[in-house]
């Protein structure tokens, strides 16, 4: 008589549960443990941004590239500053400090431009169902900071 074992589960990437593989020589014993431990990842979407203080705060039009340092909290590893509808891609010193080139086309134009510190997506909540296991993952939408106010002088 052939002993039924269930097949064992392999962990999915962080923020999912497992799901069952299919094996020729498993145990319930390593279901169960992975199921625990699977479970006890516990995954959160990231706070929004916020930014206190840009530096310079002003600039003239129709001058050359510079740096803006972008002071606040919650900055990520990927975070992406928003200069007036330009997407740039920063230099991160910490959570609290970004700093970006910004290009003399940003500043052709006098007039107040916004700054904004996005924080993209990582992920969002579906569940699937297979055989009786469900499957969750968790996917978080992207956040945006306050808006912060350039000025380009003429």
């Amino acid at each position: 008589m052939a002993l039924s074992v269930p097949a064992p589960c392999l962990p999915e990437p962080v923020c999912q549960r497992c799901r069952p593989v299919a094996t020729a020589a498993s145990s319930s014993v390593l279901c169960v443990l992975v199921i625990a431990l699977a479970t006890a990842v516990s995954c959160s979407c990231p706070t929004a941004p916020s930014v206190t203080s840009i530096s310079p705060s002003s600039a003239s039009a129709g001058g050359s590239d510079f740096v803006l340092t972008i002071n606040g909290n919650d900055f990520s590893s990927n975070s992406v500053v928003d200069f007036n509808g330009s997407a740039l891609t920063p230099s991160v010193v910490s959570s609290h400090q970004l700093v970006a080139t910004i290009p003399t086309a940003d500043i052709a134009q006098p007039g107040t431009l916004q700054v904004f510190v996005l924080n993209p997506p990582s992920g969002g909540t579906t569940s699937t169902s297979h055989e009786g296991i469900t499957t969750t993952s968790s996917t978080c939408g992207g956040n945006d900071s306050n808006a912060v106010s350039f000025t380009v002088s003429p």
